[in-house]
């Protein structure tokens, strides 16, 4: 009697044990989950600020080209009528890329030269300064996207832990209701199992700790 006292005793201990840490690493994969999903929304929100910033440089970036080309024509057509004065009047006022891209095509002698570029806007120098930033800001929406998914990814593997250490206490819960000593040991088995499996691969998850 006395040892079988004793072996209930170490059951109801050990049961105790597993529903306790059972409990905080529930506790700690539900705060984890919550705090992946925080990241995940403000990555998100910085993706889409910076996917507003790409499209806005490229409205500004389109429009500086289309006031370029028509700088462009205008001067095109001072030579093309021998208009010094008109021809003049626009290469004043080419902005600094399109100069340094016009006088780079005018060096390939487009006039007698077939292989020369058909316009400086075909030119590699002819840069608007905007496209930079399109550049930057939609390779940073791309970035925080694809950091946003990966937060998603953490927090859904953590849901699957909490769903993990939860049943854990349902064995270390269901363990009393049994009288067969052997039946509630092959429960604590289990359930010790499982929660050596999910912490397992809680170690291995990234944490975060903001």
């Amino acid at each position: 009697m006395r040892d079988s006292a004793s072996w209930d005793r170490i059951l109801e201990v050990c049961a105790a044990t597993l529903m306790s840490i059972a409990t905080v690493a529930t506790a700690w994969c539900a705060y984890q989950s919550a705090e992946w999903g925080g990241e995940q929304a403000f990555l998100l929100g910085e993706s889409q600020r910076a996917g507003r910033e790409s499209d806005l440089h490229a409205a500004l970036a389109a429009q500086k080209r289309s006031l370029d080309v028509a700088v462009f024509m205008e001067w095109i057509d001072g030579l093309a009528t021998d208009n010094e004065r008109l021809t003049e009047f626009y290469a004043e006022r080419f902005p600094p890329n399109l100069g340094v891209a016009v006088e780079a095509w005018l060096a390939t002698e487009p006039r007698t030269n077939a292989d020369a570029p058909p316009h400086p806007f075909a030119m590699p120098e002819y840069v608007v300064p905007e496209d930079t930033v399109v550049a930057r800001a939609a390779a940073e929406s791309e970035l925080k996207w694809a950091e946003a998914r990966q937060a998603d990814e953490n927090g859904d593997r953590f849901v699957l832990l909490t769903v993990i250490f939860a049943s854990v206490l349902f064995f270390g819960g269901i363990e009393q209701k049994f009288t067969d000593r052997k039946v509630r040991t092959g429960i604590l088995v289990v359930g010790s199992l499982l929660f050596l499996g999910g912490l397992i691969a809680m170690l291995n998850y990234p944490l975060h700790l903001g």
